[in-house]
């Protein structure tokens, strides 16, 4: 039988000082069943999955993070 997966925000993923931590240990797998499917950001194959169950590769996903992060930070308050 699957396992289901527990599905949180994008701003709820955790970040290490170096990136995304995507090792499962929050109960969240971003294995995506051994199928290759479209990266939601670049659409080249990925077998991973985001926080959403959406495929992407983890690297995307990190420089999606930075990229939005960046933007945020130049906008004046």
């Amino acid at each position: 039988m699957a396992r289901r997966r527990t599905r949180t925000s994008a701003s709820k993923a955790r970040s290490t000082g170096n990136g995304l931590d995507w090792s499962g240990d929050d109960g969240i797998s971003h294995w995506g069943g051994g199928q290759r499917r479209p990266c939601r950001i670049c659409g080249n194959p990925a077998f991973l999955v985001d926080d959403n169950g959406r495929p992407c590769h983890k690297v995307c996903a990190e420089t999606e993070a930075r990229t939005a992060a960046a933007v945020a930070a130049s906008i004046p308050a």
